[in-house]
């Protein structure tokens, strides 16, 4: 039994990483949990996104937590799944990118708290600038 992973983003942005993740691994990764946002998304139907990332999140939990990528903090996903994680055993980590992905999914035999760690370092690890 390993750490949920959900990932809760604006439009596709999710489902490209995870398909480019797949196409990565060449066999099908962990399960992974997804939750796209719209980007304009309206005042009267946020209660059912609400409602979709709660039941994504108790979905995941299996008994060692789940952990939420989302793509930026503070933005509609970011705020809503930080408002789930509250009282449970989730970690919320921001600023989701290919490498932060690709290193949770490598890594999802670790704890909670290990792999929120693996996310953050996998995610930054993966932003490099070139020295010319």
């Amino acid at each position: 039994m390993n750490v949920g992973i959900l990932l809760v983003t604006h439009e596709d942005i999710g489902a490209q990483l995870i398909s480019v993740a797949r196409t990565i691994f060449k066999q099908p990764p962990k399960p992974v949990s997804l939750v796209s946002v719209p980007a304009d998304l309206e005042p009267a139907v946020l209660g059912k996104f609400a409602d979709l990332i709660r039941n994504a999140i108790d979905e995941q939990e299996q008994g060692r937590g789940v952990l939420v990528l989302t793509d930026i903090f503070g933005a509609t996903p970011d705020n809503l799944a930080r408002y789930f994680a509250r009282d449970r055993n989730v970690r919320v980590v921001s600023g989701i990118n290919l490498p932060m992905l690709l290193s949770v999914l490598n890594y999802a035999q670790q704890s909670l708290e290990q792999l929120s760690e693996t996310a953050l370092n996998g995610g930054r690890s993966g932003i490099q600038q070139s020295q010319e």
